[in-house]
């Protein structure tokens, strides 16, 4: 195992699923406000003024809570009358108590628009929804990596060598590092038969000299 990949892919993945979670809740919690309100048909009518400067994402809402299946909305330009630049999306993700999330404006040129929509609209500047995106996406590739890394540390590295110590009395010593390991080899019990030493007891009749006897009693007789 390489420590350092592991811990470089370990600290990276968190940063980045940490970030991308951030951005995510934080388009997720976009709502229209006076911030980021650039044209509202209640104060500004049906002709809406775009410049390119103005924002590179913007997203349309309808004021108060409707049903975004009936509300129509359509918004031409000043070179193509038949060019819709509306592109309905219904997504309750985005709608508010306040507002009711209709779809997005796909406009970059700069000119005068005209709006016809069902009830009052608002156009807002959601930049920040764009630049969240973009930055959960970097952030999920940035994690990504981070795992390829902390699987690679993982899987990697070469083993530490192990020496071994045999000691005089037959015991062999693991040394790994600064720990010793103690292992005993087997008993090796050497069972050699012991001779049996058989001590027969011989009997040995102590003789007796019968003749002799017989011929000492004999003159003892006589």
């Amino acid at each position: 195992m390489k420590k350092g990949l592991v811990i470089a892919g370990s600290i990276l993945s968190a940063v980045c699923i940490i970030v991308a979670l951030i951005s995510l809740f934080a388009a997720i919690g976009f709502e229209p406000e006076s911030d980021n309100i650039l044209h509202d048909t209640r104060t500004d009518g049906t002709t809406y003024n775009f410049d390119e400067g103005d924002s590179f994402v913007l997203q349309v809402y309808a004021i108060g809570s409707v049903n975004c299946e009936d509300f129509t909305v359509s918004v031409i330009g000043p070179d193509d009358q038949s060019y819709e630049y509306f592109k309905p999306v219904c997504d309750e993700v985005f709608d508010t108590t306040e507002y009711t999330y209709l779809g997005d404006l796909s406009i970059s040129e700069s000119g005068t628009y005209e709006i016809e929509a069902t009830g009052d609209i608002v156009i807002t500047n959601a930049n920040s929804i764009g630049i969240g995106g973009i930055v959960s996406m970097v952030s999920c590739g940035c994690c990504f990596i981070g795992l390829i890394l902390l699987i690679v540390g993982l899987v990697t590295g070469k083993p530490k060598p192990q020496v071994m110590m045999v000691q005089p009395d037959g015991t062999i010593m693991a040394v790994q590092g600064q720990f010793v390991q103690q292992t005993p080899m087997s008993d090796q019990v050497s069972n050699q038969p012991q001779p049996m030493v058989v001590q027969s007891q011989q009997n040995v009749p102590q003789e007796t000299s019968l003749e002799e006897y017989s011929f000492e009693q004999k003159n003892e007789w006589e």
